[in-house]
């Protein structure tokens, strides 16, 4: 499972350093417990039968009882800049346990990959290093 978005003309260690901020962007968006729309996700199954329920568990080990994706921490702490090539980064999980919980997880509420704030953040990276690169492009002319 993975994401990938290309502009041009940035360099692959330029889109690399993009990468790394849209995974901080995604995954603080997964934290708050924001799904791909930035609606609240939403909440997760309550125990029937009096039994306790998986908020139930995660309340009782000290963890936020929302759909947040953070029990042992394995799923975030794996998404990472899987590729970057110039005008190219691809992001993904490189765990496949990681990207197997991750797999299970979208068909219950989209969380991962981009939402529209996470689009706005990845538009204004990426025309700062085209602007960055047309400034140094113009400096070698000069």
């Amino acid at each position: 499972m993975s994401a990938r978005f290309v502009y041009r003309p940035i360099s692959a260690e330029q889109m690399a350093v993009i990468g790394n901020l849209v995974v901080a962007d995604v995954a603080s968006r997964i934290r708050k417990a924001r799904n791909v729309e930035d609606a609240p996700a939403k909440p997760l199954k309550p125990g029937r039968n009096g039994k306790r329920g998986y908020p139930d568990w995660k309340a009782a080990h000290g963890l936020q009882p929302v759909r947040d994706l953070f029990w042992r921490g394995l799923t975030l702490r794996s998404i990472r800049v899987i590729s970057a090539k110039p005008n190219e980064v691809r992001i993904g999980f490189d765990n496949p346990q990681a990207a197997g919980i991750a797999y299970i997880n979208q068909s219950r509420q989209p969380m991962f990959w981009f939402s529209p704030t996470n689009l706005t953040h990845i538009r204004d990276l990426v025309k700062q290093a085209v602007l960055t690169t047309e400034l140094v492009r113009s400096r070698r002319v000069a």
